[in-house]
């Protein structure tokens, strides 16, 4: 297919993906209410700062709770990512035999949907985290080359989700159910991404694990940017190792795939 066509092909996908969206906006904005744990976890932390002597946790007031987990909050409606549970649904119904007649490879109609559903979440999701800040006293940086560079960790983070939680999808080739895998993953996400507490917190075993796996960079770099926690070099060193680990998902995403045709094409479909 010529470049041209190619990208026709990727604007009507992206088109038709968007406009399925926009018909669930109500959904969507339920679906970002319902991932408060950042929320809660931000309640939290304020109390136990308000709390402690001086009104401070390890450099981290009231104010400053607020930014970081206010942030994290914001950054995980980003990486939101659903693919393995359709991938799970799409495998033992045999809905994926249809799919596989297009000359288009299926991971690419999903990733379409979920970065359409990221365009439908943007408005709300910025009304929201606005009235948030204004009620929790949380105070965003004011660098401005903060904002763009957790942008694209944004970007990168959730592109690296979808392709390990596509590969956890393709795992109903397999099992009687792959969503049991995805939910052990989200738990090492949100622990080691910073969701529960900034990474700092944890001990210093724990960080030195950490810091060799995408989620510290993924989700809770992003936020320390936002709350002014972190530089210029961290995000550059953060977006070279996202980079590293994109490219280690997506090799594994497609020696998954290629394994799973083979044995989906041995039973019949």
């Amino acid at each position: 297919m010529s470049r041209p066509g190619r990208l026709n092909t990727a604007r009507v996908l992206f088109a038709t993906r968007f406009a399925e969206m926009a018909e669930y906006r109500a959904e969507v904005v339920i679906w970002m209410l319902s991932g408060t744990l950042s929320l809660v976890m931000m309640l939290v932390w304020m109390a136990q700062a308000q709390a402690a002597p001086g009104g401070q946790i390890r450099g981290y007031d009231a104010a400053g709770f607020a930014t970081y987990f206010l942030s994290t909050w914001l950054v995980s409606q980003l990486l939101v990512v659903w693919v393995a549970w359709e991938l799970d649904f799409e495998i033992r119904q045999g809905t994926l035999s249809a799919k596989l007649l297009r000359p288009l490879d299926p991971m690419w109609t999903h990733y379409a949907s979920h970065v359409a559903e990221r365009l439908v979440r943007l408005v709300p999701m910025l009304v929201l985290v606005t009235a948030f800040a204004l009620l929790s006293g949380a105070r965003f940086t004011t660098e401005w080359w903060a904002y763009p560079a957790a942008l694209g960790l944004a970007a990168l983070g959730f592109t690296a989700r979808f392709l390990y939680e596509y590969a956890i999808g393709l795992l109903a080739f397999w099992t009687e159910s792959s969503t049991s895998f995805q939910e052990l993953a989200w738990l090492v996400y949100a622990a080691l991404g910073g969701m529960f507490a900034p990474l700092d917190f944890y001990p210093a075993w724990v960080q030195s694990v950490a810091v060799w796996t995408p989620f510290p960079y993924m989700l809770g770099l992003p936020a320390q940017l936002l709350a002014g926690k972190a530089g210029p070099e961290d995000a550059l060193r953060g977006a070279l190792v996202m980079l590293g680990w994109l490219v280690v998902f997506w090799f594994l995403r497609l020696a998954v795939w290629r394994a799973g045709l083979k044995k989906y094409g041995a039973v019949g479909a």
